[in-house]
């Protein structure tokens, strides 16, 4: 049956709502029965299995080897990283891959399903809310329509979720349900979601990329090495997100087990060299953007009072409704970009740009607002 556009739309945010609050909401319940002492280690055990199989399916399966084609595997063992990337509740992994390459061809712009310059809460989890930002499998990600391990497993999807909850219930019974089922379900989304809001927000960044990824040694702990996400977006193709021994990537140790034992081949890495070569672009990127947006500043301070020379030196502007309202806008827009200029976001050299055209843009506007021999 198809639905209207705005049934399904309603239906995607009935679907996420439930997969945010449905875990909190199993989360309390563990923590109270918990406070009570009911609570047995049986339950622990089981979500810290089936949490790593399930977050190891979404770094080593759905991330590295199918997003990235970081390594190559026969057809049992990626069936069984994606079986196990599908029990993460993260959606199917052809879904999943084609968001994941549509945010890499617009990370942290217009165009990125989840963008940080909208917002923390947004790049965590608001954007799960829009359809919108879970674009084509045949636009982004045609190839995998072909694939027929990756069509198998994106069909069964929701097979694999539900036994990611019915075995904990099985071993478990309720508690096994509620701590290996719904706790698991809320740490492994939220670690995931947390590379795309904390790994975009804070943390250090040793390469000059095109966006604003971040290297944050808890979320590397956390998300078996998907935190060192800054290394990452240097070198998508990468198999190993830890570059230094003391960033620890628990997915790179398991890609280099395989590795090393056969199961897996063309194994992706990069060159001491080249990665010394992306240091110092770095450094240069860096010192160039850092001195635009000093310049930047610059420019909007000397803008905000050439603008309110302009508009305070002229009679005939004052008490003119309009032009009063055009010179509020122009000082608010202007105050916008000094504060953005002075953000510790990442802004790219386009961004920058654009903005100074804007000052220069709004400085003409202003000019031609006022009557000649007026200013």
């Amino acid at each position: 049956m198809h639905l209207p556009e705005r049934a399904r739309e309603a239906l995607h945010k009935l679907s996420i709502t439930v997969l945010v609050t449905l875990p909190l909401c199993g989360l309390f319940a563990a923590m109270m029965f918990a406070w009570q002492k009911v609570f047995f280690p049986r339950d622990l055990a089981l979500l810290l299995i089936i949490h790593t199989l399930a977050s190891m399916g979404i770094t080593v399966g759905y991330h590295r080897m199918l997003t990235h084609q970081g390594f190559t595997a026969p057809a049992w063992l990626r069936a069984i990283l994606l079986i196990c990337g599908a029990m993460a509740f993260e959606g199917s992994p052809a879904v999943w891959t084609a968001t994941h390459i549509k945010h890499h061809a617009h990370s942290d712009e217009e165009g990125d399903p989840h963008s940080p310059l909208e917002g923390f809460w947004h790049a965590h989890l608001g954007w799960l809310f829009s359809r919108t930002n879970f674009p084509e499998v045949r636009t982004y990600a045609p190839h995998l329509l072909q694939d027929p391990v990756v069509v198998w497993v994106s069909r069964t999807t929701f097979l694999w979720m539900g036994l990611s909850l019915f075995i904990p219930y099985l071993l478990g019974g309720w508690t096994g349900f509620l701590w290996a089922g719904l706790v698991r379900v809320f740490c492994t989304t939220h670690i995931t979601w947390s590379v795309n809001s904390v790994c975009h927000t804070f943390g250090q960044r040793e390469f000059e990329t095109t966006d604003a990824s971040r290297n944050h040694w808890l979320i590397g702990l956390l998300a078996y090495g998907e935190g060192w996400h800054n290394n990452h977006h240097a070198f998508p193709r990468n198999a190993f997100h830890g570059m230094h021994w003391w960033q620890i990537d628990l997915s790179g140790l398991f890609i280099r087990f395989c590795e090393r034992i056969g199961l897996i081949a063309q194994v992706q890495r990069v060159t001491p060299e080249a990665a010394q070569a992306q240091r110092l672009r770095a450094l240069q990127t860096r010192t160039a953007l850092q001195a635009m947006r000093q310049q930047l500043q610059q420019s909007a301070e000397a803008a905000q009072a050439e603008v309110e020379r302009i508009f305070q030196s002229s009679i005939v502007t004052k008490g003119d409704a309009t032009l009063d309202e055009h010179f509020t806008e122009c000082m608010k827009r202007i105050a916008e970009i000094r504060a953005a200029a002075s953000s510790p976001l990442y802004l790219k050299r386009p961004r920058l740009e654009g903005y100074a055209r804007t000052i220069q843009k709004l400085l003409e506007q202003a000019r031609q607002m006022v009557p000649r021999g007026s200013g």
